[in-house]
This record gives structure tokens, sequence and C-alpha cells, in this order.
């Protein structure tokens, strides 16, 4: 599995639910001891398939998610002056 860009759902009573960024049917469920990072539901997530561990390595993508609040806000800040 190559490295994918996952949305974070939900965490649920034993798991936790991502989605694939840019293809939303793509849904991916991890057991919450497996998650091994500190992430909130909405942040974007890279997940990597980690052959050696057997397991999944994890990174929070903070820079690329706040661009796009960023330019989020702007739209609707644009579209307040209308």
């Amino acid at each position: 599995m190559a490295t994918k860009k996952y949305i974070l759902d939900r965490f649920d009573d034993f798991f936790v639910v991502l989605f694939e960024k840019n293809n939303k049917a793509n849904k991916l469920v991890i057991l919450k001891d497996k998650f091994t990072i500190d992430a909130k539901i909405g942040d974007l997530v890279e997940v990597h398939m980690n052959e050696d561990k057997s397991g999944y390595d994890f990174k929070i993508l903070k820079e690329e998610a706040n661009e796009t609040k960023q330019r989020l806000l702007d739209l609707i800040e644009g579209m307040k002056k209308e």
C-alpha cells in the first residue's frame, strides 16, 4: 500500500474511521490502540503501510490542512463582502 492522505472522520468505541482525501468511498478503519498519533476529528493524516511492523505509520499534515482552512476562510470572507 502506498502512502495516502486521509481525513479523520470519527472515533468509535474501539476503532478510528478515516476517509481517503480524494476518494470518500475509500474508508480505512483502524483499531484505536494501533492509531499512534494524537489527531482530532477533521485532521488530515498521511497513512503509510509499514510492512516491517505489519501496521501503519501516521503523520498529521497540519500545514496542508491550515492552507485549506485559510482558503475556505478567504472564500467565506469574500462572499460576505458581496
